[in-house]
């Protein structure tokens, strides 16, 4: 995925309104809506801005293009979480590692939700639909874990658990950008987070089956956006 420095030109291949899409993605990631212009978006990618406009008339018509492309990235991500997929099984590890760089990748929708959902009605319906099926599918995971016998989680403790993993492996991006500091996330920080889920699994690991999914670390270097 490619993105524009500071100051610099977008340098992405593919039509004017993907181009767009990319730099607004990373200029919203970087200082968020209210605080980038659609001046500044053209200049990025190297366009006058009437012809922004003819692609997406509003700030808001570009936020809702985001989201549409993080809906379709995370039903994908979905559907190979479930084994609808094609290619190989992923382990756990590696699709806890997925979802926190779709998190990391999208982090302005997560960071800036509250404003956002406040300012564009329209996306707080989609945004609530699509955070029910995600935290179906950890909820579908963590059930696979258990009959998988990697851990033993009582009844009474499924719920609170759920919700727990859904908080931190959703907004620990968010922790890490407005607790921290950290604009630019590397494989380390990566770590930090999956390790932060893994500690809320740890009181309920079956020593015998938990080797192959715990430590949680990382595999890849993270894509930059």
């Amino acid at each position: 995925m490619s993105t524009a420095g500071k100051h610099g030109r977008l340098r992405t291949r593919g039509g004017t309104r993907e181009r767009v899409v990319e730099a607004t993605l990373g200029l919203f990631n970087e200082r968020g809506p209210d605080r980038v212009t659609t001046a500044e978006i053209a200049r990025t990618v190297g366009i006058n801005e009437g012809n922004l406009y003819y692609h997406f008339r509003t700030k808001e018509s570009l936020v809702l293009a985001l989201f549409a492309r993080f809906e379709a990235d995370a039903e994908t991500f979905a559907v190979r979480a479930l084994g609808g997929g094609s290619g190989e099984a992923r382990t756990y590890e590696d699709l806890l590692s997925d979802w926190f760089r779709l998190v990391w990748a999208y982090r302005f929708l997560f960071r800036d939700l509250l404003a956002l959902a406040g300012t564009m009605p329209a996306l707080a319906t989609p945004f609530r639909k699509m955070s029910a099926r995600m935290r179906g599918v950890v909820e579908a995971l963590l059930r696979r874990m258990i009959e998988e016998h990697i851990v033993n989680v009582p009844k009474d403790d499924i719920e609170p658990l759920l919700a727990n993993v859904w908080i931190v492996s959703t907004y620990w991006a968010v922790y890490l950008n407005l607790q921290k500091g950290i604009d630019e996330m590397d494989a380390g920080h990566l770590d930090w987070g999956l390790n932060q889920v893994s500690h809320l699994f740890k009181p309920f690991l079956i020593p015998t089956g938990s080797a192959d999914v715990f430590p949680l670390s990382t595999r890849r270097e993270p894509d930059s956006t």
